[in-house]
């Protein structure tokens, strides 16, 4: 026995029926705030903002270590793997 039902409703009508809140307004706020978003994205100059935050950035660049290649090298070597031939 085969059983198809099938409902035709509309999402709004289903959230309603689910009991579910209507998010539409916070969906246009969170579009709008995106556009903005984008808008004074386009407006971005990285030679100000370098130039604006000069200072901080080149304490950043002097926390970052060096890796150290006298730790490699008092390293132990690595062991090899013996092969065997193939036995034909």
């Amino acid at each position: 026995m085969q059983i198809k039902i099938e409902i035709d409703v509309k999402p709004e009508e289903l959230r309603r029926f689910l009991g579910l809140p209507d998010v539409s307004g916070i969906q246009d706020e969170i579009i709008t705030f995106l556009r903005d978003k984008v808008g004074q994205a386009s407006e971005f100059d990285a030679g100000s903002f370098v130039k604006g935050n000069f200072d901080l950035l080149k304490n950043i660049v002097s926390k970052v270590t060096v890796k150290d290649s006298s730790a490699e090298e008092a390293a132990p070597e690595k062991t090899r793997v013996r092969r065997r031939a193939k036995k034909s």
